[in-house]
């Protein structure tokens, strides 16, 4: 390639500038690295032939001589890719200037087009051998599927030789068959032509042409005439075939006699067979017997039920019983202050038991005194008398359930009295924690007095409250407190009033409902309020709780 170097001196240091920056704008392959060094402001002859021979690198005709314009990429790109094989294209000659010089600018250019054009052919050759060996592994799996048809074929035609052999056999096997058939015809039209003139000269009555009895099936009377159905005998011993029929017979007599014609030992004539209303009779008995069984086997499943429950009661029982011993013992076990609460619980239930039972008893005693008056104005019949009578009694008897609730009552307080006079010395200091949450210690700091006379003078006026018209309520013992600041003796109202202001000050300080249930109670034990007013407050409560009490 050869290259004249005719540029004045004012176009080489004009190019320069313009060849430096397109070198540093362009990113070249190593082997694509021009041989012109920065210093030189012209590329000489060999270095172009080098970036010449380095920029045709990869494309399909090499030897291809560089002549005609330069192709357009975006042309060079379809027709590549139209083309089945990479065809030699024209090679593009370097422009000339007017002055016989070659442009630097326009020699890269046409070596960025031989790059693309080199790139795209190695595409298209990548392309093209992958389709090969897609059609060859598709040639491949075509020759499979022949060969595994050629064998399903083979096989199928063996598979309907051994079929026409087989449909063969059936066929001679059918013709023997029906061969076969028609003879058994044939047969079977004889025997039945000798059936029927045996049925036709077959009389009820038997004679001497009749055949001899082999057994005696059945025998039944109708009237007075015996019919029996017979089997006869065989002519040879190996026969299968048995022959039946019915004969009749006047007598037993006749009977006997056409049995003793039957050869080898003598026949077991069966007895007679019972009646439609004998049998009916017979089922009936049947039925009651099973009726009676099943009746009493009922009976025997119902007492071994009976049994077994009375079993597992009993288990219960023990069962509650033991668990109630357990939880009494675990009960006993407890300490003070579940000893205090339970009695407590106690209390408040008998006390609840108590007003019931007064309340009770005003009731009868109303009523009592409204059957007196009507005694005393219909006196002197005998009715009205007993009548006063049961009711008097009545009466006695709800006087007695009221003294025996008092009765346990006071024993509760007795026990509850001495729990606590026993706990004030000797369980102080076991039962210091106990005392700081018991309620009624408020009064040890607010009350002038210490906790143990608060809480034992607290129980001296706790009683049953009384009932207007009945007899008066039987008071709590009262118990003296020696506890007291200073070793006096605190009267007994001065202690009520100083437990009552207790009650009341934790009453209105505390938040709990069920300590406020409970301060009631103890308020309206101590102020003895009438079971009217109790009731009062409990559904003045059950209003504001709605599920409380």
């Amino acid at each position: 390639m050869e290259m004249t170097t005719s540029a004045t001196p004012d176009e080489v240091t004009d190019e320069t500038p313009a060849v430096t920056n397109e070198q540093q704008a362009t990113s070249l392959t190593p082997g694509d690295s021009p041989q012109a060094s920065a210093h030189s402001s012209v590329p000489s002859p060999d270095s172009v032939e080098e970036l010449d021979n380095d920029g045709s690198e990869g494309e399909a005709t090499t030897n291809a001589v560089i002549a005609g314009e330069t192709e357009p990429v975006g042309e060079s790109a379809s027709s590549t890719e139209h083309d089945a094989t990479p065809q030699a294209a024209p090679m593009p000659s370097p422009p000339t200037s007017s002055s016989g010089g070659v442009s630097l600018n326009d020699l890269i250019k046409q070596l960025r087009v031989w790059k693309e054009r080199s790139t795209r052919l190695e595409a298209l050759l990548t392309k093209k051998s992958a389709k090969l060996q897609e059609m060859e592994e598709t040639e491949t799996k075509l020759k499979r599927l022949l060969a595994m048809a050629k064998r399903s074929i083979d096989n199928s035609k063996q598979e309907l030789a051994e079929k026409d052999a087989e449909i063969e056999q059936l066929r001679e096997e059918v013709s023997m068959a029906l061969t076969s058939i028609h003879e058994e015809k044939c047969t079977n039209g004889v025997v039945n032509q000798l059936r029927k003139k045996v049925a036709v000269a077959h009389s009820w009555e038997p004679d001497d042409s009749t055949r001899a009895p082999r057994r005696v099936i059945y025998k039944v009377a109708h009237g007075s005439v015996i019919w029996c159905y017979v089997e006869y005998a065989s002519e040879h011993d190996l026969d299968a075939k048995r022959d039946y029929a019915w004969h009749r017979f006047h007598s037993e007599e006749q009977v006997k006699a056409y049995a003793a014609l039957a050869s080898g030992e003598p026949l077991v004539i069966p007895a007679l067979s019972l009646t439609p209303f004998e049998v009916e009779r017979v089922q009936k008995k049947d039925l009651k017997e099973e009726i009676d069984r099943v009746q009493e086997e009922f009976r025997r499943y119902r007492v071994r039920a009976e049994i077994t429950r009375k079993q597992k009661d009993a288990e219960l029982k023990k069962m509650s019983a033991n668990a109630v011993a357990r939880q009494a013992e675990q009960i006993s076990e407890t300490d003070l202050s579940g000893e205090l609460q339970s009695a407590r619980a106690q209390i408040r239930r008998l006390t609840k038991q108590n007003t019931e039972t007064e309340e009770r008893e005003a009731d009868w005693r109303r009523k009592f005194e409204k059957l007196y008056k009507d005694y005393e104005k219909l006196s002197g019949t005998m009715g009205e008398t007993v009548l006063a009578t049961e009711w008097r009694e009545r009466y006695e008897q709800a006087v007695k359930d009221k003294e025996a609730s008092d009765k346990k009552l006071e024993e509760l307080r007795s026990t509850l009295a001495t729990i606590t006079n026993g706990s004030d010395g000797s369980s102080r200091g076991d039962y210091a924690q106990f005392r700081r949450r018991d309620p009624f210690h408020g009064f040890e700091n607010g009350g002038g007095g210490s906790a143990d006379s608060s809480r034992s003078s607290s129980y001296k006026d706790l009683g049953p409250p009384r009932s207007s018209g009945g007899p008066p309520a039987r008071p709590l013992r009262r118990m003296s407190s020696n506890n007291s600041l200073g070793g006096l003796e605190v009267p007994n109202v001065t202690t009520t009033n100083e437990y009552l202001k207790n009650i009341v000050y934790k009453y209105m300080t505390t938040e709990q409902d069920e300590a406020r249930e409970h301060m009631e109670k103890a308020i309206a034990t101590v102020l003895n309020f009438s079971p009217s007013e109790v009731t009062a407050v409990q559904e003045r409560r059950k209003a504001q709780a709605g599920w409380f009490w």
